[in-house]
């Protein structure tokens, strides 16, 4: 039987990025517990805690900030499909963004400005409009592969053919 921090870093290198509520109800400990193994492993370097302002996110210490920042970003919804429509389009202008991933301009607005800040999407000016595209294209298409395989299960053709040919 796998002890509560064995339990704890499994879980965590499963769902890299998974928030603290996701962690208690996964692997069904109290708040108070969890709390003090969560201390534990990063007071001896095993695991470290992302802080925002409204969420905590669980990586394990061999993650680079950088693929922190990805994999955050692809735990939601809204980045993941932008991340996913951008991968399977080279360079999109925000209107063709917009409509392949069903949101509103101001969602996709503020989280298309999230990715440039994080490094993660970046643009160039083409006749005054603004083309996106994805940065490191290899490296976050097998953070997909990787930690999220049901986007590449579910997305089109063309990205499969992507990924499978970086």
């Amino acid at each position: 039987m796998e002890s509560r921090e064995e339990l704890i870093i499994s879980e965590i290198k499963k769902n890299p990025g998974i928030r603290f509520r996701e962690v208690m109800e996964k692997i069904n400990l109290s708040n108070g517990v969890l709390s003090y193994y969560v201390r534990k492993l990063e007071n001896n370097g095993i695991i470290r805690t992302k802080r925002t302002t409204r969420v905590s996110r669980f990586f394990i210490n061999d993650m680079t900030e950088e693929e922190s920042k990805v994999v955050s970003r692809l735990r939601q919804t809204t980045p993941k499909a932008i991340l996913v429509t951008l991968l399977e389009n080279d360079r999109l202008e925000f209107q063709k963004i917009v409509s392949n991933v069903g949101k509103a301009n101001s969602t996709v607005s503020f989280y298309l400005s999230k990715l440039v800040n994080d490094e993660i999407v970046s643009y160039k000016k083409v006749d005054l409009k603004k083309n996106y595209f994805v940065v490191e294209k290899k490296r976050i298409a097998n953070l997909i592969t990787e930690y999220h395989p049901d986007v590449v299960e579910n997305a089109s053709d063309n990205l499969a053919d992507i990924m499978s040919s970086l």
